[in-house]
């Protein structure tokens, strides 16, 4: 799971979960005691992979979070209005998609020069569909996994 759909608000993640096909693989609610932070959650919330592309598959991540925008789009549109009514202050970075990406500078690219400057791009689709939906973009990169420290 390399782009992973985070969401947190006050509101109430079990019936709002409930009337939709997501698929969670952590969720917390508010009141409740959680392991990471240590304590009591301040707020409910859930996290549902976006795209099951590696670190390495950038474009991939892309298409699949695409392709999931659009299947689960009605389910994400009234999760935005449901943040957006519970908390009129709520400023859309409560839920976003955030895209593990592998750090590829001092890689050698495909025709053998050295990166130097990464950037990945987000298409216009992309951003419509985010920005319909009320989603904030992030990018996480993540230190590049040799093959040698794979065997380890």
């Amino acid at each position: 799971m390399s782009c992973i759909l985070r969401v947190w608000g006050h509101f109430d993640v079990t019936a709002f979960l409930a009337g939709t096909d997501l698929t969670p693989h952590h969720v917390w609610r508010e009141g409740e005691p959680q392991r990471f932070p240590s304590g009591i959650a301040r707020d409910s919330g859930f996290l549902v992979a976006a795209s099951p592309a590696d670190f390495c598959q950038p474009e991939q991540q892309v298409e699949d979070v695409i392709a999931f925008l659009q299947t689960h789009h009605a389910s994400l549109l009234k999760l935005n209005g449901l943040l957006t009514a519970a908390d009129p202050d709520w400023d859309h970075t409560a839920a976003e998609l955030d895209f593990g990406i592998e750090d590829r500078v001092g890689t050698l690219d495909e025709r053998g020069q050295e990166i130097v400057l990464q950037g990945d791009h987000f298409p216009r689709a992309l951003i419509q569909l985010a920005g319909q939906l009320g989603l904030g973009l992030t990018v996480s990169r993540y230190p590049r996994t040799l093959p040698e420290d794979a065997e380890a």
